[in-house]
């Protein structure tokens, strides 16, 4: 009989687990006789079966948490790449610490969820197996040429090399220019996101208030030239093109510090725009771009070029939204001032031959007209002046 009572119970421990072991060895003992001794010895040792099998239970538990444990602090490191984009259903193209790769891609992870510039998780096997999403920081940069409609070149403002960068996803379909600032991803592959410019609206737009010619005072053969110059072309360009009159791109105030230069600048852009509101009859705005001279200039080569070429470019863009630009130099001097022959480098002999070029791109004054104040007229380089 006692063979049979210990296949029973063999047979109630088959299952693991200390809740099947215990009632297989309840079963047995209940179908032993009360009187058994057996049956009195199993009683007896139950309760440390019982305690048994809980420690064991919990130390298995112990087992597999240490073992999770050893397998993450033993696991290499994941990688994050750019997402440049799909070569295939399974395949893409992505780059990682400024190499190239052609990976295979999770099966997990649908292909429309990985977009253009987006940071991805690579593993051991260069496998993409995450999508981290956009960086939310990076270098900054600005753009310096539009080139198609997914590639911007870019260049440092202390005249480091130029590159070319992709557009990402999310700037697909943005309006990007000359002169805008991208953040770009950390492998420089990627613009990923247009900043406002710190500069762009520092020292170019000013306001223009209500200045009729009669607010102006004590400066009457000044504002006689200015009508006859500038705003009867403005006015009468049928009657300048039939006669083949020669007119200005726009002209000179000079004078003491304080005697209404900028007043008469200001003045002009109002009662200009005006009257090409009321001949037009549309609602056209003044776009009176205030530029210090000394404020182009930079001691990096290249960079005073650059703001010139990004001034003339944003007057032409305002141009093309429907507004009148005046572009009024203060203390034109310190930039356009006469260049001398010299063994030296002299910023000047640049920056005259850039403005020179910006200014022969306009057409008419219906493009873009052009106020100069300078107190010394006399240090302005002749070619401007022409």
């Amino acid at each position: 009989m006692s063979d049979k009572r210990s296949e029973g119970l063999q047979d109630g421990v088959g299952d693991s687990g200390p809740d099947n072991l215990i009632d297989a060895f309840d079963r047995v003992i209940s179908s032993l006789p009360p009187g058994d001794p057996v049956r009195r010895d199993l009683l007896e040792l139950r309760p440390q079966i019982f305690d048994q099998q809980e420690t064991m239970v919990e130390a298995r538990r112990m087992i597999e948490k240490l073992e999770e444990v050893i397998k993450k602090v033993t696991s290499p490191a994941n990688r994050i790449g750019t997402f440049l984009g799909a070569t295939s259903k399974e395949t893409a193209h992505i780059v990682v610490g400024g190499a190239d790769y052609y990976c295979n891609i999770d099966p997990r992870i649908p292909l429309t969820k990985l977009k253009k510039g987006t940071r991805v998780l690579v593993n051991e096997a260069f496998v993409i197996v995450g999508d981290l999403g956009f960086e939310t920081a990076g270098p900054v940069t600005k753009i310096t040429e539009v080139i198609g409609k997914d590639r911007l070149r870019v260049g440092s403002e202390h005249g480091l090399q130029s590159m070319v960068l992709q557009r990402s996803a999310d700037l697909a379909h943005s309006t990007l220019k000359s002169g805008d600032e991208v953040r770009v991803d950390s492998n420089y592959r990627m613009a990923l996101e247009m900043l406002s410019s710190t500069k762009s609206h520092e020292h170019y737009l000013d306001t223009v208030p209500e200045l009729p010619w009669e607010k102006v005072g004590g400066q009457e053969a000044a504002l006689q030239a200015i009508k006859d110059a500038i705003e009867l072309p403005l006015l009468h360009p049928d009657l300048f093109q039939k006669f083949q009159h020669a007119t200005p791109k726009g002209f000179l105030l000079y004078g003491p510090p304080g005697c209404g230069k900028t007043l008469i600048g200001k003045a002009t852009a109002y009662n200009l725009t005006k009257q090409l509101r009321e001949r037009a009859r549309t609602e056209m705005c003044e776009y009176f771009m205030h530029v210090k001279g000394p404020e182009i200039l930079n001691m990096w080569v290249g960079e005073s070029e650059r703001m010139v070429r990004e001034i003339f470019a944003t007057a032409r863009e305002k141009k093309s939204e429907g507004y009148m630009p005046f572009l009024f130099i203060d203390e034109a001097e310190s930039i356009l001032g006469t260049r001398r022959a010299s063994r030296y480098s002299n910023i000047l002999s640049t920056l005259v031959p850039m403005f020179c070029s910006e200014m022969d791109g306009i057409d008419s004054l219906n493009d873009v007209v052009i106020i100069l104040a300078s107190n010394r007229a006399d240090l302005i380089d002749p070619a401007i002046l022409r």
